[in-house]
């Protein structure tokens, strides 16, 4: 089928009917196509991020790590409902000035809507764990040319190498290549989900991604406008991790300012199962006269 074809074809589909087997035989249908595979070595970073809720502490490695496959119900953007994946963000080794140097702020961006919405204000508890790779990590890279190019300069060393090896091929698969390569980039880079089916052209295609044995996707994080990246593996590469340090903060958010207080943290060894968090001190007040405002109660 001529590629464009087949581009409109997904476009068109009803995602609101959960069209799985039609998104699966679309894609049976893409034909020869390249991708770009990135490996992450030992000793690279990552973070992961979860929201704490109710007084909630996180103190076991299982909590930072992947949703377990019985609670894992819906599509998210690089997983479905028969596969759970363990998320985190990332950033590249190479940054050059200017660009973004912390993860713990794509994590915050990705994991907390509360901070995307200039007209909130409150506070919520949030906890990161850092994971270091221990065994090559084999990802497919989702190259977001079009939007992001000018916005990570990782983003435009990973589409100017794609670009270049791409060429190399016949003139029939570059064309197929660049067109569903991008298609496939816009759909991991939607902003307007109006429900978990927006995600089941990405989360299907990841899918197929792991079934040909690579560890997951590495894509740009929508959140922080392509100005930092998420990852998605499986549950069976996060063995290929070790978690080395754990911690706790609080965001404390008045409209369009926020300000993050640590509240505990613990150093480990990469192994251990189980721990204990250790208090820092706080900076509450602190934080409320950076983001304006007197008490808790003015954020409520």
């Amino acid at each position: 089928m001529e590629i464009n074809t087949l581009i409109e074809q997904f476009k068109s589909l009803d995602l609101s009917k959960y069209p799985k087997d039609e998104i699966l035989s679309l894609f049976r249908q893409a034909g020869d196509i390249g991708y770009v595979i990135v490996t992450f070595h030992r000793g690279k970073s990552v973070m992961r991020a979860r929201p704490n809720s109710n007084g909630e502490r996180f103190e076991k490695r299982s909590n930072y790590s992947y949703k377990p496959q019985q609670y894992n119900k819906t599509y998210q953007r690089a997983s479905t409902p028969n596969q759970t994946m363990f998320y985190a963000t990332t950033i590249p080794e190479n940054l050059q000035p200017g660009e973004l140097n912390n993860m713990r702020v794509i994590g915050v961006a990705e994991t907390v809507p509360m901070l995307r919405d200039a007209t909130k204000s409150g506070i919520q508890k949030i906890s990161f764990g850092r994971w270091y790779v221990h065994e090559d990590i084999h990802m497919l890279a989702i190259v977001q040319k079009d939007k992001y190019y000018q916005e990570s300069s990782y983003t435009r060393e990973l589409a100017d190498a794609y670009s270049r090896f791409i060429k190399s091929n016949s003139a029939e698969v570059v064309e197929r290549s660049l067109a569903f390569t991008s298609f496939l980039a816009d759909e991991f880079a939607k902003e307007k989900i109006r429900d978990d089916y927006d995600y089941m052209i990405s989360a299907l295609f990841t899918e197929l991604v792991i079934n040909k044995g690579l560890d997951g996707v590495l894509y740009p994080s929508v959140r922080v406008g392509g100005r930092g990246f998420n990852i998605a593996i499986t549950p069976e590469a996060t063995s290929k991790l070790g978690l080395y340090v754990a911690g706790e903060c609080s965001i404390y958010k008045n409209k369009g300012r926020a300000a993050i207080d640590n509240d505990a943290i613990v150093e480990l060894g990469g192994t251990e199962d189980e721990f204990k968090l250790v208090e820092l001190e706080k900076h509450e007040q602190e934080c409320l006269r950076i983001i304006g405002v007197n008490s808790i109660d003015d954020l409520k």
